[in-house]
C-alpha cells in the first residue's frame, strides 16, 4: 500500500503542486540567507501550505500528504543544518550576516583584577570619611576605598587587601 501510494505521488503529481513545493523551498532558503521583514519566509510557508493542500484536493491520499511532509521535514532539517554549518565554518560564517565577534574581550575577566596590587601594605590619609566607603591619598593619587567600620577623616590607614579591584582598608594602629 505504501510503494504504491509512492509511486502515485511521483507519477501523479500535478505541475502546479511541485511548482509551489519548490518555490516554497526557495523562499525560506532565500528567507534564511538574506535579512529582512519576513516576506520570503511568509511567502514560503504559504507556498508549501498551499501545495500540500492542493495535493490533498487532488489526489485525496492522507498517505501521500504524509509522504510530502515528511520529505519537506527532511529537506528543511538539511537546509538548517547547512545553514548552521555554513554560519559557523562556511562562507556565510566570514560575511557581515553573521556576527562572530562579541564586544567583550576573551579576557575581559582578568582584565583589571589586580590593577592596584601593589598598593596593598601602603599607608595613607584618608580624605573624607570613610563609613564604609570614602576616600583616600596614598602618595599625590586618590583612591576610592572600603572599610568594615567608620573612620573619620584626617586618619592614617592601611591598605590590608584588594578584591575584585576594591581596595579594603583599615586604621592604623586600630
Amino acid at each position: 500500500m505504501f510503494w504504491e501510494e509512492l509511486v502515485k505521488l511521483t507519477t501523479q503529481t500535478s505541475w502546479i503542486v511541485i511548482i509551489l513545493l519548490i518555490v516554497g523551498i526557495i523562499s525560506c532558503f532565500v528567507e534564511a540567507i538574506v535579512p529582512g521583514f519576513g516576506f520570503f519566509g511568509i511567502f514560503g510557508i504559504l507556498c508549501e501550505i498551499g501545495g500540500i493542500v492542493l495535493h490533498a484536493i487532488f489526489s485525496g491520499s492522507i498517505i501521500q500528504v504524509f509522504i510530502i511532509v515528511v520529505i519537506l521535514a527532511l529537506v528543511f532539517t538539511l537546509l538548517f543544518l547547512i545553514f548552521i554549518r555554513s554560519a559557523k565554518y562556511g562562507l556565510l560564517g566570514k560575511s557581515a550576516l553573521v556576527e562572530n565577534k562579541t564586544a567583550i574581550p576573551t579576557d575581559y575577566s582578568e582584565i583589571g583584577k589586580n590593577e592596584h596590587a601593589d598598593l596593598i601594605g601602603k599607608q595613607g590619609t584618608l580624605i573624607t570619611e570613610c563609613k564604609p566607603i570614602g576616600k583616600m591619598k596614598i602618595e599625590d593619587k586618590v583612591f576610592d576605598v572600603l572599610s568594615n567600620e567608620i573612620i573619620e577623616s584626617g586618619s592614617e590607614v592601611v591598605v590590608t587587601s584588594i578584591e575584585n579591584n576594591v581596595i579594603y582598608i583599615t586604621k592604623v594602629g586600630g
